[in-house]
């Protein structure tokens, strides 16, 4: 850890918060030079070191001809290089363009060319994929190469800083992940992002985000390894939303970000980053990861060691089921605040959960609707929370948001009702006990069996309670008879057993006979995609074969 002794702050602060990205980390750069920004293995960057050679990249990139309103792609893993490409980017008035670094020639090419990106900021071993893909698209000419050892090359290390200057509002571009064919680039604001970010950053300080600059300079006065403090550890790809968000929050809001600094993210490699940073707080994506770090608290446990995670206060999920079981486990071994958000890539919050000790019997599956949300039946009316009826969560975003080229998608997601603009990307629920809702998952998921609807995310969690199970992935596959039937791909605990009968039997106890799994496969481990959901077309492959009969 690094002295985290803040800067003596000055008295002629302005009075209104930055609304853009690279004018909000600069004046956290003047503000506390010293305050540690990014953590990562044996590497500390301090804000004054993360804002100097975010502005060399960013004299490199204006050197190069990259101006104002470009866009850019960023191919990369989790490193300090990546936050501080994307601060370079947003110096030079760039957009971002994020491209996971799985893709192949063709999907890299797809989002070069759908964005009109002028370069690429790669990681050296993504090189030869990203030359490939931008191969015949002449305004794709710039290439910058992210060093194994870290920085971007002498060129650029050394390049003059590009000059301050007064920004405001510009583009904001994330492409979502693309599990249904090519990714959609999502438009929005600085303006609106940052504010959203940097509230949830100062919030997870104890501070009102309403206080603008007061609140900031109390942020900046918070010792990150004190009682208040934050130190946030995002576990997923900063290419995915999840991860990107979650580390741009802590930045918004003067918090040191820790990253892991492999190219796993193991349990073994969360606890250690956990150890050797402080980390307070950590973000995952659902059963996923949260499976990673139990496997690692549970080796510890039975070896006798002491508590691994003595710092951490919060885990964070967005994005992915995260089933009350394993949630119980987590809070057996260490005192944790659990924040379960349904989000999505399209903007906004949908429905939170929040759980701890106290409360672990109570809710563990269930949500509240997040401020400004709305759960909408088919004619776009609120359902009365004494209902049961299945309707979508919807939650306010910047006016105009949606999907960049595409308007048949963009009015099937977004809509504007009493004259606010609302994201509905097709995450249904219903109230239950108590007015709590209950998710059923995206509307692409609903699996139509003999013209019976069952909700894949019900199912999921239902097999997830069994004490064999230890992950599971519920899908629809295709039937002769039925159209469809329930499938379950499990994995089951280390030296548990369980048959398929008895899993669908589980089942069956406590949901409806249709609903539950016709076909089971068993498998050593659910595979899922590199940002933590499920990889459905690996699922697929599991039920390749029809049934027989």
């Amino acid at each position: 850890m690094s002295d985290s002794t803040p800067a003596s702050l000055p008295d002629d602060l302005p009075d209104n918060l930055p609304d853009n990205f690279a004018s909000q980390f600069e004046l956290i750069a003047d503000l506390a030079p010293d305050r540690p920004a990014v953590l990562c293995g044996d590497r500390t960057l301090t804000w004054a070191e993360f804002d100097e050679r975010a502005d060399r990249l960013a004299g490199h990139l204006a050197a190069a001809g990259v101006r104002d309103g470009d866009r850019f792609g960023l191919a990369a893993r989790n490193s300090p290089e990546y936050l501080v490409a994307l601060h370079a980017l947003f110096k030079v008035g760039a957009t971002q363009v994020n491209i996971n670094y799985r893709y192949r020639a063709g999907e890299v090419r797809h989002l070069l060319a759908s964005s009109g990106a002028r370069g690429v900021i790669a990681d050296a071993d993504l090189v030869d994929v990203v030359t490939e893909a931008a191969d015949g698209l002449p305004a794709c000419d710039v290439l910058v190469i992210v060093a194994p050892s870290g920085g971007f090359g002498p060129a650029a290390d050394t390049a003059e800083r590009l000059p301050r200057r007064p920004r405001g509002d510009t583009e904001w571009l994330l492409y979502t992940g693309g599990t249904t064919g090519y990714p959609k680039a999502v438009t929005g604001r600085h303006a609106e992002r940052l504010r959203a970010v940097r509230s949830g950053g100062l919030t997870a300080l104890g501070l009102d985000p309403a206080d603008g600059m007061a609140a900031l300079r109390r942020a900046l006065e918070i010792d990150p390894w004190g009682p208040g403090g934050v130190v946030a550890l995002p576990a997923p790809p900063l290419m995915h939303g999840t991860g990107l968000y979650s580390a741009l929050g802590a930045l918004a809001a003067g918090s040191p970000v820790a990253l892991l600094p492999g190219r796993t993210t193991t349990g073994a490699d969360l606890v250690a980053a956990i150890e050797r940073h402080g980390v307070t707080e950590v973000t995952i994506v659902g059963d996923a990861f949260a499976l990673r770090l139990l496997d690692a608290l549970d080796a510890a446990a039975a070896e006798g060691r002491a508590p691994l995670i003595p710092t951490l206060r919060r885990i964070r999920s967005v994005g992915a089921v995260w089933s009350p079981p394993v949630k119980r486990r987590l809070l057996a071994h260490a005192d944790l605040s659990l924040h379960d958000t349904i989000a999505a890539s399209e903007g906004g919050v949908y429905a939170l959960s929040v759980l701890t000790r106290a409360d672990a019997e109570d809710g563990a599956g269930t949500f509240t609707l997040a401020p400004g949300a709305r759960l909408l039946d088919h004619d776009d009316r609120d359902i009365r929370p004494d209902s049961d009826e299945i309707g979508m969560l919807a939650a306010p975003v910047v006016a105009g948001a949606g999907y960049e080229g595409d308007e048949e998608k963009t009015d099937a997601a977004f809509k504007d009702i009493d004259g606010v603009r609302y994201s509905i990307p097709g995450d249904m629920a219903r109230f239950g006990p108590g007015g709590r809702l209950v998710l059923l998952g995206r509307g692409s998921s609903v699996i139509n069996t003999g013209g019976e609807k069952v909700y894949a995310d019900e199912v999921e969690l239902v097999l997830r309670d069994h004490p064999a199970v230890r992950d599971a992935v519920v899908l629809g596959v295709p039937d002769p008879q039925w159209g469809s039937v329930v499938a379950a791909v499990v994995a089951l605990e280390r030296g548990s057993t369980a048959t398929e009968d008895e899993l669908a039997g589980f089942v069956a106890q406590r949901l409806a006979g249709y609903k539950k799994p016709r076909r089971i496969a068993l498998v050593d481990e659910v595979r899922r995609l590199n940002t933590g959901k499920n990889d459905l077309n690996w699922a697929r492959s599991r039920f390749a074969a029809p049934a027989a009969r």
